[in-house]
C-alpha cells in the first residue's frame, strides 16, 4: 500500500500557468461542468475532476495516473483506473508518440471476449468505491494521439441516494465513535447477513429474478444478494467508516479484503450467510488471514497474487 489517507480531492501544486478547457456534459438531465487544467511544460493536470467517492488509497496493482501522456500499457491501465476512481463520465488523455502499440493494447483491454473488457473492468472495479464502478467503458479518438474514455456507471443516482439513506441510518443507530473498528465491521457484517437472502435462482441461472441482487441495491434495499452484491454492500459501509479495503475476485466469486491494525484480512459475507446454504458458521470467513483462508481450501477463494498483493502481507 502506497498511501493510506483518504480524501475527496486531489490537487497537484505547480507554479505553471494553465490553459483551462471547460467541457460540459449532459448527464441524467443535469449539466455538470468539469474543468481540465492542461500544462504545456511538465504535462500534468493541476486539478482533476473528482467526485466525493474518489479514493486516495493507491494500492500495489494500480495507481492514479495524472500525467497527460500515456507511455505504455501500465499507464493505460492506470488511466482507466483513475477515470473510474474519479467518478466522472468522461476524461481525455494524450498518447506518447513513442507508444506505438497503444491501439493493440486498447483493443486487448476492451475486447468483449471474456478475456479483455470483462477482465480489466472486473479487476479495476475492485479497487474503486462501488458507486464509481462501471458496467462498461468506451474509448473514443480525437486525433492520432488523443483518446477519451467514457464510463457507464453501475449505480444510478437514485440507487446511490437510497443506499446512502440505509447506510447512514444503520451507522447512526448501531455504531458510535468509541466502537472498536473490528466490532464496527462485525456489526455491519451481521446486519447485512441478517437482512439479506441469497438469490439462489440468479446464481444458478435457472430463472431470472426482478432483484438487483448482484449490487448493493439488491442487498440493502431489496433484501436479496449474490456475492457481488454482498461485497459491494460491505465495501460501501467500510468506505463510509473510513476503513481501507478493496474487493478480491476470480472467475466465480468475489469478497472483501480489509486493512485493520496494520494487517490485511479477508471478509466474505456470502459464505458467512447461513441463508446461502454454502456455510453454516457465520464467522468462518470473518477477518481471516490469507494463511487461514488457504487452509480452509474451499476451492472458490483462489486469487491472483500478482494483482491482490496486499493479501500477502
Amino acid at each position: 500500500m502506497k498511501k493510506d489517507n483518504k480524501g475527496g480531492k486531489l490537487i497537484i501544486t505547480t507554479g505553471i500557468l494553465a490553459i483551462v478547457i471547460v467541457t460540459i456534459f449532459a448527464f441524467q438531465k443535469n449539466l455538470i461542468i468539469h474543468k481540465y487544467y492542461e500544462y504545456t511544460v511538465n504535462k500534468k493536470y493541476s486539478e482533476a475532476p473528482l467526485n466525493e467517492y474518489y479514493l486516495e488509497d493507491n494500492f500495489n496493482y494500480v495507481d492514479n495516473y495524472i500525467d497527460t501522456g500515456i507511455k505504455n500499457k501500465k499507464d493505460l491501465i492506470n488511466f482507466i483506473y483513475f477515470t473510474l476512481n474519479s467518478g466522472v463520465p468522461y476524461i481525455e488523455r494524450y498518447i506518447d508518440q513513442n507508444y506505438t502499440e497503444y491501439q493493440n493494447d486498447i483493443d486487448s483491454l476492451t475486447a468483449n471476449d471474456g478475456k479483455g473488457f470483462k477482465e480489466i473492468i472486473s479487476v479495476l472495479n475492485n479497487f474503486v468505491h462501488p458507486f464509481n464502478s462501471s458496467n462498461n467503458i468506451k474509448f473514443t479518438y480525437g486525433g492520432k494521439y488523443k483518446i477519451g474514455l467514457s464510463v457507464n456507471k453501475a449505480y444510478s443516482n437514485e440507487e446511490i441516494e437510497k443506499i446512502n439513506d440505509i447506510v447512514n441510518k444503520v451507522i447512526d443507530e448501531k455504531i458510535t465513535n468509541s466502537t472498536p473498528t473490528s466490532e464496527k465491521i462485525k456489526i455491519i457484517h451481521d446486519y447485512i447477513i441478517d437482512n439479506t437472502q441469497y438469490d439462489r435462482l440468479k446464481y444458478e441461472n435457472k430463472e431470472d429474478t426482478t432483484y438487483k441482487s448482484n449490487t448493493a441495491y439488491g442487498v440493502l434495499i431489496e433484501g436479496y444478494g449474490t456475492c457481488n452484491g454482498y461485497a459491494d454492500a460491505m465495501a460501501i459501509f467500510l468506505d463510509k467508516m473510513n476503513i481501507i479495503n478493496y474487493k478480491i475476485s476470480n472467475d466465480e466469486h468475489i469478497w472483501n479484503l480489509v486493512y485493520l491494525d496494520g494487517k490485511w484480512y479477508h471478509l466474505d459475507l456470502t459464505w458467512d450467510d447461513p441463508m446461502s446454504d454454502i456455510n453454516v458458521n457465520r464467522d468462518t470467513y470473518f477477518l481471516i488471514t490469507t494463511e487461514t483462508l488457504e487452509k480452509l481450501d474451499d476451492k472458490t477463494h483462489n486469487f491472483d497474487k500478482e494483482i491482490y498483493k496486499e493479501a500477502l502481507n
